[in-house]
């Protein structure tokens, strides 16, 4: 029996450590280097969409799951509130399932997809881009049998968040010093070949805002269609770019800017050269003027240069504004306006750490 072709997928060369698509015989590189994954998984996912031919057949049996795959990318991919991950998604689905048919998809296969992605959150949201292509190509091209995709679990919710000191500690890491020692024989010192107070922006923008990395280091000093912007006469930070479509749970509304934080803001605006009406950088967080795209490098270094443990993500900076506006007992609904979240899911995540969480049923009688 012939061996069942499988679909294009990425192979790292191990002699140029470059990634090429691998297409039965054909061999297509991509000029991707080791580390520039997304990037490689974006032109397999182009790659798969230009030489796609539509399917003939609306039997589950007989369509494979790339064909399904295939037309989501094509129709519908860029329609999304996140183009580039879904491509990246698509890609990754292809790389396992493509090759197989629609009856393929079980439970079953769908938690092997989940051990094989390694990360439960990951897996989730990668099967269910798979669910919404299979429901849309059922709409348009019609299936005798539609599959159910098993989802791996909910993750918890974070509960790891930052006290005031360790804040602290992580700005004065980001301007360039390290601590040295722990307890009362712990002191400060300069760091050398410090190249990170660009992330003291971050820090303080994530910590007062609660506003997530990604949109930060999209942030400019003024409109644009690829990011939010700052509008420090007004105090308000805009989170979405000119016509951008999001997701219903990653919701991007105006933030007041606080007052301790405006201050910081206006002096980093005159610094970037926006002064006297000339026009400066256009990134509000830059790494030397160029907009920073990859912050984790630098952020690991600054949260050991703090003394904090490596649960310490950038990701951390959103759990900490929710935890510390509950702490201050701000209202639900104001503090959740503020998140781009439902009441319910802020108070679901957020107001058991409020000191005084319950304390009027508690004290009752």
């Amino acid at each position: 029996m012939p061996q069942k072709r499988k679909p294009p997928r990425l192979w790292l060369r191990p002699d140029t450590k470059l990634w090429v698509i691998k297409d039965g015989k054909r061999r297509v590189g991509t000029g991707c280097g080791e580390a520039d994954v997304e990037e490689a998984e974006r032109k397999l996912a182009d790659y798969i969409a230009d030489k796609w031919q539509p399917p003939s057949s609306g039997r589950a049996a007989e369509i494979t799951v790339g064909d399904v795959l295939a037309v989501y990318l094509i129709d519908k991919a860029d329609g999304t509130a996140r183009p580039k991950e879904t491509e990246q998604a698509v890609a990754r689905l292809n790389e396992f399932f493509g090759g197989e048919p629609l009856l393929f998809i079980k439970g079953k296969t769908c938690r092997n997809y989940a051990a094989h992605r390694k990360t439960a959150s990951g897996a989730r949201r990668d099967l269910e881009t798979l669910r919404a292509a299979i429901q849309y190509y059922h709409k348009e091209h019609g299936l005798d049998l539609l599959p159910a995709i098993t989802l791996p679990d909910k993750s918890q919710p974070r509960e790891r968040y930052l006290t005031r000191s360790e804040a602290a500690a992580l700005l004065w890491a980001c301007m360039g010093w390290e601590r040295v020692g722990s307890g009362a024989n712990a002191f400060w010192k300069r760091r050398p070949y410090h190249r990170g107070r660009h992330l003291a922006r971050l820090v303080l923008i994530g910590l007062y805002t609660g506003t997530r990395p990604g949109a930060i280091k999209n942030l400019q000093w003024m409109r644009n269609t690829s990011g939010g912007w700052a509008d420090v006469d007004r105090g308000v930070i805009f989170r979405r770019a000119e016509g951008e479509r999001v997701a219903h749970n990653k919701r991007k509304p105006p933030v007041k800017i606080a007052r301790k934080l405006l201050g910081h803001m206006k002096r980093w605006k005159r610094l970037d050269g926006w002064k006297d009406g000339k026009t400066g950088l256009r990134n509000v967080v830059h790494y030397y003027g160029k907009p920073l795209t990859k912050e984790n490098k630098a952020f690991r270094a600054a949260i050991a240069a703090a003394g904090l443990s490596s649960d310490v993500t950038p990701h951390i900076l959103r759990h900490t504004r929710g935890t510390w506006l509950a702490q201050k007992n701000v209202p639900s609904n104001e503090a959740a306006a503020s998140l781009g979240l439902t009441v319910d899911e802020y108070e679901r995540t957020y107001l058991h750490n409020d000191p005084d969480f319950q304390k009027a049923a508690a004290d009752a009688y």
